[in-house]
């Protein structure tokens, strides 16, 4: 689908490696740069089989980076930085999370107009904590600092404990993904302009978006958003609007509207607090008795298995889902069905299975999935064939600590 489409990824960790990788895995030629020596700092981050620190056999690293072209090159030094120059000539995007590396320093606006003028047709998306503009452009950040900063911590937890992060790196994922649309979004503007963009995503920024119902009850009403632990706050205006435990863990049950809370009340053998007008006002429950409720629902449900209350959710016709864990969900059969997982064979770490493609294409089926390259492993290859170095050439970069 994207064969053609150069890419150039010059980052590390997560967010820059995600963005890329979606476009890999639709046929792009993704082009990774990394370190000489160390490499990608997701090498190290693990988690790795057995607990034993391996570069090449990080789970995070494999699955961040498969369909990619390795390559190492030392962008600090003058040679190395000629060298990025020469294979930017060959891309339509650059992503990345140095932003002062390539066109800024001293004199801010002239590096930016010399990098846009020797690139005019390039896509570079810089993904950063804090974007490269503003007070807080040079602090550093992570995960947990945007998530703190965006105000997604604030809506997560119990109401009487101390704000959550949010889990999974999600802050690092989501900017990735925004850095992909806003860059796919600049590649159509190309078609018509035949000038590329400079993009600046900021993770912070990306977080607080997310937030932009908690922020709305505060412009609107002067309220803040409260943590409500396992509900919605306020269950989203109705009750129920959560997650409920039951024999053999949890359940997600959503049912706001009357006719389905009273086909849920029907399918768990409508109990006769049910019909009192008590227990009929949903907006009541959900705004100033909802623990009362759940401890009337507690004995219902803690005689029923997720399965089971999902089979009568589904007789009845009202929202509910099981509460899988990891090892569920890697055996979940929908999962399986969509054929969601994908074998993937590394010469060091060995055959994985991995997340695949989270959607589908109804002409195009993707390309056959590569591992994640060994550090180094195209350098010589691509340096040779795609930009036309000697091998003496490739000797004294080597020597010099380049690539």
């Amino acid at each position: 689908m994207l064969a053609g489409l150069t890419i150039v990824e010059l980052g590390g960790f997560i967010a820059g490696p995600f963005c890329a990788k979606l476009f890999a895995d639709l046929g792009a030629q993704v082009i990774k740069i990394e370190a000489p020596g160390d490499g990608d700092p997701a090498r190290a981050y693990g988690p790795f089989p057995h607990g034993r620190p391996h570069p090449e056999k990080s789970g995070l690293f494999l699955f961040l980076n498969g369909n990619k072209t390795g390559i190492t090159l030392d962008v600090e030094k003058p040679e190395g930085r000629e060298v990025l120059h020469e294979i930017l000539a060959l891309a339509d995007v650059l992503v990345t999370e140095r932003p002062r590396l390539l066109y800024s320093g001293p004199d801010e606006a002239g590096e930016t107009a010399r990098f846009q003028a020797r690139y005019p047709a390039l896509v570079s998306a810089c993904i950063t904590p804090f974007g490269v503009a503003g007070p807080l452009r040079d602090d550093p950040g992570n995960s947990l600092l945007c998530n703190a900063l965006g105000a997604a911590a604030w809506a997560i937890g119990d109401p009487e404990r101390e704000p959550l992060n949010l889990p999974f790196f999600q802050c690092e994922y989501q900017a990735g993904i925004n850095a992909a649309s806003a860059i796919m979004a600049a590649l159509l503007m190309r078609r018509r302009s035949g000038t590329g963009q400079r993009i600046d995503i900021s993770t912070a920024d990306v977080i607080a978006s997310y937030a932009a119902s908690n922020a709305t009850l505060y412009i609107y009403h002067g309220l803040q958003w409260r943590r409500d632990g396992r509900r919605a706050y306020r269950s989203s205006g109705c009750y129920p609007y959560g997650l409920f435990p039951c024999k053999d863990g949890y359940v997600c049950l959503i049912a706001r509207t009357a006719r389905e809370w009273g086909r849920f009340v029907e399918s768990i053998g409508h109990p006769a607090w049910a019909d009192q007008p008590r227990y009929q006002d949903q907006v009541a429950m959900a705004r100033e008795y909802p623990e009362e409720v759940d401890a009337l629902l507690g004995s219902a449900l803690a005689g029923l298995t997720r399965r089971e209350l999902y089979d009568l959710a589904c007789k009845y016709e009202y929202p509910l889902a099981p509460v899988r864990n990891v090892a569920e969900a890697m055996e979940e059969p929908q999962l399986a069905h969509r054929e969601f997982f994908v074998e993937v064979e590394h010469p060091e770490a060995g055959r994985l299975r991995l997340p695949g493609l989270p959607y589908h294409y109804s002409g195009f089926a993707p390309p056959s999935a590569r591992p994640a390259p060994r550090l180094g492993e195209h350098t010589a290859d691509f340096l040779t064939n795609r930009l036309g170095v000697s091998s003496q050439q490739l000797a004294a970069l080597r020597e010099g600590g380049i690539v």
